[in-house]
């Protein structure tokens, strides 16, 4: 049966500071017909008001991002001049170089002196982003890479798919092979919610680029780092791993998949990896640290679909608020350089400075057991 309309004596009254105000007010009536009629006059004053306060707030992220170019220092103010020789004679391993956060840290890595190695995906792109890195640097007045000691650093490409475990054991086989020292390892790669995928071992994508493929990375290094030590190791998360949790009963995501849940979780395994793997590297003179960039404008977020209508004001926003690729860079540049850090191991940064982790990030049991099953699915132990 269905229901009947509630009677306006049988409507619950609105109660205004607590005082409830009764329909019979006539001030109410007055209230309920100008309800009735907001779609009138005012909605265009509304809209008016609306497009205003967009405005405003636009102009106010154009005017702090100026502030910020002009006061707020980058990588190469940081970490440039006096400090231009700071990394000669060390080789730094990046993964994910060719664009991007890679690709600013390479550049800046170069700067210093360092012999880069580049590990990407595709090598076709790599070659080229490393042509332009030598061009700018020769723009810039540095020599060409590898051209002169005491010059900026070399440059190397080399193959490296982090969605395949065979292409991880070759590019590092390849590694142990020709190169007689690793000083820096920096594990960059990585992929942002992207629809449902698995790796070429049958993972889900997002953790196994972002964790496993560098899991097995940095332990197959691990024995080329330690003799190269002191050494270090930098990880590169996420402030979104704050929404992520470890499920050990479906960490391939079979049961069920959110793409943004996963990317969270990835970035939390990050973390939980670097933490145990200070642990286990204490005496060692290897240190790992983990970090988060902040919000930068790459192209990691290719697999989000932002609708054309909306485009413009996005571009907008990300030019206004979201750090360059090269001020991103800065806090892994950082960790792998600055002797501020040297011996510091296990920690989180963020804006080259330490910073506190949830509890669910520091938990020891947990990322003991995810070191251990993370093992047996990339094959470390059978």
């Amino acid at each position: 049966m269905p229901h009947a309309a509630p009677s306006d004596g049988d409507r619950p009254r609105p109660r205004v500071l607590g005082v409830q105000v009764t329909a019979s007010a006539p001030g109410w009536r007055r209230l309920r017909k100008s309800r009735a009629g907001a779609g009138g006059p005012l909605a265009p004053a509304a809209m008016a008001v609306a497009a205003v306060a967009a405005l405003l707030a636009a102009l106010s992220g154009v005017l702090w991002l100026a502030a910020r170019r002009f006061v707020g220092p980058g990588v190469q103010q940081l970490h440039g001049g006096g400090d231009s020789g700071l990394m000669h004679g060390k080789t730094v391993l990046i993964t994910g170089a060719n664009s991007g956060l890679g690709r600013a840290t390479a550049a800046a890595l170069l700067r210093l002196g360092a012999r880069v190695i580049m590990g990407c995906r595709d090598r076709a792109r790599a070659e080229e982003a490393a042509g332009q890195l030598r061009r700018e640097l020769r723009q810039a007045g540095g020599r060409e890479p590898g051209s002169d000691v005491g010059a900026a650093g070399e440059l190397v490409v080399r193959e490296l798919d982090l969605a395949s475990l065979r292409s991880v054991r070759a590019f590092c086989q390849e590694v142990l092979q020709e190169e007689p020292r690793l000083d820096v390892l920096i594990n960059n790669a990585g992929i942002f919610q992207c629809p449902y995928m698995k790796t070429e071992d049958g993972f889900e994508m997002q953790f196994g680029v972002n964790h496993l493929g560098h899991f097995l990375l940095t332990n197959l290094l691990l024995g080329l780092l330690k003799n190269s030590a002191p050494s270090r190791i930098v990880v590169v998360s996420s402030k979104l791993y704050k929404y992520g949790d470890i499920n050990f009963e479906d960490l391939n995501s079979e049961q069920s998949y959110n793409k943004s849940f996963c990317y969270s979780r990835s970035k939390l395994a990050n973390i939980l990896f670097t933490r145990e793997l200070a642990r286990r590297l204490e005496g060692t003179n290897v240190t790992v640290n983990v970090l988060h960039p902040g919000i930068v404008r790459t192209n990691l977020g290719r697999h989000i679909h932002i609708p054309l209508l909306v485009r413009p004001l996005f571009n907008l926003v990300s030019w206004a608020f979201f750090k360059t690729p090269v001020e991103g860079a800065q806090t892994s540049v950082y960790l792998a350089s600055s002797p501020e850090v040297e011996g510091v191991s296990g920690k989180y940064f963020g804006d080259c400075k330490e910073e506190e982790l949830l509890p669910k990030a520091m938990d020891e049991s947990v990322a003991r057991k995810l070191w251990d099953i993370s093992e047996v699915m990339v094959g470390i132990l059978k």
